[in-house]
């Protein structure tokens, strides 16, 4: 009898893994796209009427949060095949709404996207492409905020004339009369970010890749701040200040914030980073900063952004999470100056995604199968793996 493997999204078509004899003649894959509870109990129920032996859900790209996520009330349904699954791979590195509790009572291992090392049984595997590729969305985000080449795009694609759209952001009343262009608005100017102060909450993975870029890239002074202090930030010879985040945030007077230009959030959402960025942190904030968020949307309190925004306090928000996502908040689609958005497509990237996908399936058939049987390859096995 075949091994089964509910995908609950398509799986890289191209893949080298789902092409392999062996792996034909051990597995059912069963390609669904879910995108409801119910549908997801729906097919359950008709694979248990076929007496499927599911032993692992491939979650893709965010299949479990899309329909509320994967719930003790879920796993402990009587469609849910607790007892014969042992393992759910997901393509992602979030594995924010997985009861990770209830998948340890049921002996359910859960693998989340890891690429810190490298995996010689993954075809062309790339160390740290996910990092690499958020790494580039947080790039050009912050270099928005100094340059604005957006707002100036959206401009002269509405003028078609260059010397007349710069003239319109100068303020000019002479049509055709020379200005520079680094004039954006009559208060405010295109700046470099070179020699600038950047602080990067969170020097993880994806971190690391983001203060390379920033000081290689764009010639920033790179600071950070964590809990700790990283203590392999000086391996590839770069020298990052460290900043205690409960001394960075508890301080009121002359905080250690306002030096900064720019800052960009690296973190996973926790329930010490909800709002971690609201009024209060913004008020011991740089008038000028521009502030990025790639980590989770509700680390960032919206409303104290719309008031910052509004009151002139910072010079420019990117960010490519949202705190309700899917949905944007209006402030954002609206304000083209002084903000940046990108719909959560940090690592979407084709090399990305083709990696996830066998990375996720590799640690399927390593779990599940006697032939390919081995550990699987996942770097922070304490969070991700539940056994």
């Amino acid at each position: 009898m075949k091994k089964t493997i509910l995908c609950m999204q398509t799986p890289n078509v191209d893949s080298p893994l789902l092409k392999q004899p062996e792996i034909i003649s051990e597995y059912d894959f069963i390609i669904q796209e879910i995108t409801s509870r119910d549908q997801l109990l729906e097919c359950l129920k008709s694979l248990k009427d076929k007496n499927a032996n599911i032993v692992a859900i491939y979650g893709g790209f965010g299949a479990f949060p899309m329909i509320g996520g994967l719930t003790s009330e879920l796993i402990n349904d009587p469609l849910f095949p607790s007892d014969t699954l042992k393992c759910i791979a997901l393509c992602s590195r979030g594995y924010n709404g997985y009861d990770l509790n209830c998948l340890k009572e049921h002996n359910i291992a859960l693998y989340n996207y890891q690429d810190t090392e490298q995996d010689s049984l993954v075809t062309q595997f790339q160390i740290d492409q996910v990092g690499n590729d958020v790494a580039d969305c947080a790039l050009w985000h912050v270099l928005e905020g100094f340059r604005k080449f957006s707002y100036q795009q959206s401009l002269l694609r509405k003028n078609g004339h260059t010397v007349n759209t710069r003239s319109i952001m100068a303020n000019s009343s002479e049509a055709n009369k020379f200005a520079f262009g680094h004039e954006l608005t009559n208060k405010m100017l295109a700046s470099s970010p070179k020699g600038k102060k950047c602080l990067l909450f969170g020097l993880g993975s994806i971190g690391k890749q983001i203060a390379i870029k920033l000081q290689i890239g764009l010639g920033m002074e790179v600071h950070y701040t964590a809990r700790h202090e990283s203590k392999d930030k000086d391996q590839d010879g770069f020298n990052w200040k460290f900043h205690n985040i409960e001394t960075l945030l508890s301080q009121d007077v002359d905080s250690e914030l306002n030096q900064f230009n720019a800052i960009v959030i690296a973190l996973p959402a926790t329930p010490q980073t909800y709002h971690l960025i609201n009024s209060q942190f913004l008020q011991k904030c740089n008038k000028q900063l521009v502030l990025v968020n790639i980590g989770r949307g509700d680390i960032i309190d919206m409303d104290a952004i719309n008031e910052a925004i509004n009151n002139e306090q910072i010079r420019h928000f990117g960010t490519d999470v949202f705190h309700d996502e899917p949905k944007v908040d209006n402030i954002l689609r609206e304000d083209i100056l002084q903000t940046t958005i990108t719909p959560h497509v940090g690592s979407a990237t084709s090399e990305l995604f083709s990696q996830s996908c066998e990375l996720a399936l590799m640690n399927i058939v390593r779990t599940t199968s006697d032939r390919f049987k081995s550990e699987p390859n996942n770097s922070d096995a304490e969070l991700c793996r539940v056994i």
